[in-house]
């Protein structure tokens, strides 16, 4: 089994797509409710296409935590993860995601997470010493928090993220005895082939960084 935990409306063939973001709960109401809501500017057309989406391969899709899988232990070949992490989880839940993972996973199985780079955001801060240019590349952006941006954020849960480096997402992995944890260029993998079949390895290599780990045993 091969799981995506916080796949947006990107649904992997071959995976179990895992979400549970505001958003992805819409595709679970009755149509027109996601209708009303975006007459009502509630959420805008590209939330509604998500829900729609979800809602037409339901089948590829399933709505739960990512802080309480609902899988077995030792159940998962391989868990996959792309700008979840640095993007909607704070310092606890980032433990907590961790710890699930690890859990489900089988001995041996893997673990491929990319995030938003916060090294090569400083850097480049370094050279221009722009504040806005800055918070701009920053998650949640420069951008000003008006009624619109607000519901816009509630709906797509991005509060409380901590940015993430490789430094500080390998202190999570050692504490769950993961092994072999990498930083690897874009483009790179050593997880089985099979597993990261159909995964665009390139996926936002300008502000990514990726990473790959194992479950011991």
């Amino acid at each position: 089994m091969k799981i995506h935990i916080g796949c947006g409306d990107s649904l992997l063939k071959g995976f179990v797509n895992i979400d549970n973001s505001p958003t992805a709960l819409l595709s679970k109401m009755p149509a027109f409710i996601p209708a009303l809501l975006n007459k009502l500017s509630l959420v805008n057309v590209e939330q509604l296409g998500f829900s729609r989406v979800l809602r037409e391969r339901k089948n590829d899709f399933l709505y739960a935590d990512c802080l309480e899988l609902p899988f077995k232990d030792n159940y998962v070949d391989f868990a996959y993860s792309s700008h979840m992490v640095g993007w909607c989880l704070g310092q606890d839940q980032l433990h907590q995601f961790v710890r699930e993972v690890h859990r489900v996973l089988k001995p041996g199985g893997g673990l491929r997470c990319s995030f938003f780079n916060i090294d090569k955001v400083l850097a480049d801060y370094q050279q221009h010493r722009n504040t806005i240019r800055l918070m701009e590349q920053m998650p949640l952006g420069a951008a000003e928090f008006g009624r619109g941006r607000k519901l816009k954020l509630l709906l797509n849960n991005l509060q409380n993220a901590i940015p993430l480096n490789a430094d500080t997402f390998t202190g999570y992995l050692k504490e769950q005895d993961f092994r072999d944890i990498r930083t690897l260029p874009a483009g790179k993998t050593t997880m089985n082939s099979g597993w990261v079949e159909g995964l665009d390895l390139y996926q936002r290599q300008d502000d990514s960084i990726y990473m790959e780990c194992r479950k011991g045993g």
